[in-house]
């Protein structure tokens, strides 16, 4: 294995050794997404990781914050006839 990138520049040794072809600037160049996750309670006991790509968070992502207030309690405890 040589140790030059198709570009031209120098490999460094450490990206050689663990089998690499080419230099962290080609690397670089266009990353790929990495996916993210999201904790899902089904109940009240524990929780599952659903893993979504991207892409799917970007457009989903609106859902998956919070909007009002943070317990029912809050809610509730509310004056309403004042």
């Amino acid at each position: 294995m040589t140790n030059i990138c198709g570009c031209g520049n120098p490999i460094h040794p450490m990206r050689v050794e663990f089998g690499f072809s080419n230099c962290i600037d080609c690397a670089n160049e266009n990353p790929v997404a990495r996916p993210k996750g999201r904790m899902v309670y089904g109940h009240k006991t524990g929780a599952e990781i659903e893993i979504l790509s991207a892409e799917s968070w970007e457009a989903n992502k609106k859902y998956f914050t919070p909007n009002g207030a943070r317990s029912a309690l809050k809610n509730f405890s509310k004056n309403v006839c004042a």
